[in-house]
Order: structure tokens, then C-alpha cells, then sequence
């Protein structure tokens, strides 16, 4: 897939919750010629979800590339290391490296032994025929890793071109990054890479994609504007009032924007307002 086209064209999918593979592998089926790859998640949200290297595999044989995500959310080294041989060894050689979604206060345990860019960093271990430990890894492949990126960071923390590019000298071949919707935003992103040294070394793939529908963004604008409003009247009531910790801190769930049907995913879309509380977007 990373040869010499200028454009690549990737989807990505979740796999169920589900004992029944085929109802995981046939949501792809459209994309069976027309997309360089599709991306498998690593159980998003810390949501168990049917394995995604089973499901990457199955996809592998419909004859679509496959990019797979790793989070080092809830492996430890071994484990990761396993995982990464076995997709290897079955050509599944493109790898997302994560963080990962955090569990919440009575979530699952994060073993977090890797980060994402500690993970790029392992995987460039690998790629020269050694496991952590030093141990020859026998008929070893080379292994893609990818970095993962956010446009609108770069928009208000100038000094985050500095870690994507750690990455990418730790050995990340493409970075993929967050949904955006502006192309005033992608054309600076650009810029910005070119000016550090962007080639053709790697590749970047632009998250997007089309909204649901106009009703939903009609309802992410209400949803939105609900938030905005709870915030300064309640706002208050999460401030940091008490550094030294002696009282619990209660949670508020109209001061929480997964009450308004919003995911970590969600945090730097822009919604329009139309001017409403004196906000274009949101």
C-alpha cells in the first residue's frame, strides 16, 4: 500500500461484540475494491470487542489491506510483542501504535506498559529480527508502524510538531490522524509538515468523513449549545476549590459531554452555532 500513489484512501471498522466473525468481516464488504485499507480498532472506548487481529485476519483474506490497531492500554510487553509477531506472520504488517482510551474511575485496569510512542519504538526493535529481551526472532518481516496525530493540536500547542516527529525519527512510517473538517486547517497542517521535513519517506492520512445526516448535525448543535449553557451556570461546581483533596469530588452528569451523546472523538469537531451564546462554532 506505501509505494509511490500520492493518494490513499483507508476506512476504518469496529468489530461487534459478537461470537459470530463473518457479521464482523461482512460490514466491509463494499470496500473490497475500493479502498487501499481498512483500519480495525483495538477495542475503542475500553470496550471489549470481538479480538481485532482475528477480524484483521479475515479481512486480510477478502483481498483488502488492513491497518491494525494497537493500544498499550491493556497489554504487557510479552503480550504486545506476541501480538505483533503473530500479525506479522499471517502479513498483517501495518500497525496504528495507540495510547489508548483510559478507563474511567471504575473501568477495567490499564496495564499501560506502552505508550504510542513507545510502541513505534518497540516496533522498530522488531523490525531488526529482536524481540526486548534481545532474542532472534526467526524469518522475521519488516513492520509498518503508524503514529497517530490530531490537526487542531497543532492549531493551539505549537510545540506538538516536536513529538509527531520523535515519532516519526523513532520509526513510524505514515501518521494517521483525528477527524477534520476544515481545509484551512489541512492545508496548515501541511505546510507545517513540509517545513519539518515532511518526504515521501512516510505518508499522512487525513481523518474524515460525512456526517450522519443534517438532522444530526441540527442535534450536535442543540447538544451543543445545552453543554455551553450547563457550564456557566454549574461550571462552578467542578472547579479545583480544594487542592489539598479532602472532600470527594462528586460527579455532575449535565457537566459531561458523553450526557449529550459526545465522545472523546467528538472533542475537536467543530459544531456550528450560528452566533448563538456569541459563538460561531463550537
Amino acid at each position: 500500500m506505501f509505494d509511490d500513489r500520492e493518494l490513499i484512501f483507508t476506512a476504518e471498522t469496529t468489530p461487534d461484540l459478537s461470537m459470530d466473525l463473518e457479521s464482523s468481516v461482512n460490514k466491509i464488504i463494499p470496500l473490497v475494491g475500493l479502498a487501499d485499507a481498512v483500519n480495525i480498532t483495538d477495542s475503542p472506548n475500553c470496550k471489549t470487542k470481538l479480538s481485532s487481529i482475528l477480524v484483521a485476519a479475515e479481512i486480510k483474506k477478502k483481498g483488502l489491506d488492513v491497518i491494525l490497531q494497537l493500544t498499550g492500554r491493556d497489554r504487557n510487553r510479552i503480550a504486545i510483542e506476541s501480538e505483533i509477531i503473530g500479525a506479522a506472520s499471517i502479513d498483517i504488517n501495518k500497525v496504528l501504535c495507540l495510547t489508548g482510551d483510559q478507563p474511567g474511575e471504575n473501568g477495567p485496569k490499564a496495564v499501560n506498559e506502552f505508550n504510542g510512542a513507545s510502541l513505534i519504538e518497540l516496533i522498530d526493535t522488531l523490525n531488526s529480527g529482536k524481540i526486548t529481551d534481545g532474542t532472534q526472532i526467526a524469518s522475521p518481516k519488516e513492520i509498518y508502524a503508524g503514529a497517530a496525530d490530531d490537526l487542531y493540536t497543532h492549531q493551539s500547542k505549537p510545540e506538538a510538531i516536536g513529538s509527531l516527529m520523535s515519532k516519526i525519527n523513532s520509526g513510524a512510517k505514515f501518521v494517521q490522524t483525528q477527524y477534520c473538517f476544515d481545509i484551512d486547517i489541512i492545508k496548515f497542517y501541511s505546510d507545517l509538515l513540509l517545513n519539518n521535513g515532511k518526504d515521501y519517506s512516510w505518508k499522512v492520512l487525513v481523518g474524515m468523513g460525512p456526517l450522519k445526516s443534517a438532522k444530526q448535525a441540527s442535534k450536535d448543535s442543540v447538544r451543543a449549545i445545552m453543554l455551553i449553557r450547563a457550564y456557566r451556570i454549574r461550571g462552578h461546581l467542578i472547579a479545583n476549590l480544594d487542592p489539598l483533596s479532602i472532600q470527594k469530588k462528586e460527579e455532575h452528569a449535565e457537566l459531561k459531554p458523553e450526557t449529550y451523546g459526545f465522545t472523546k472523538s467528538d472533542y475537536e469537531r467543530k459544531i456550528f452555532l450560528d452566533g448563538v451564546l456569541g459563538l460561531q462554532y463550537a
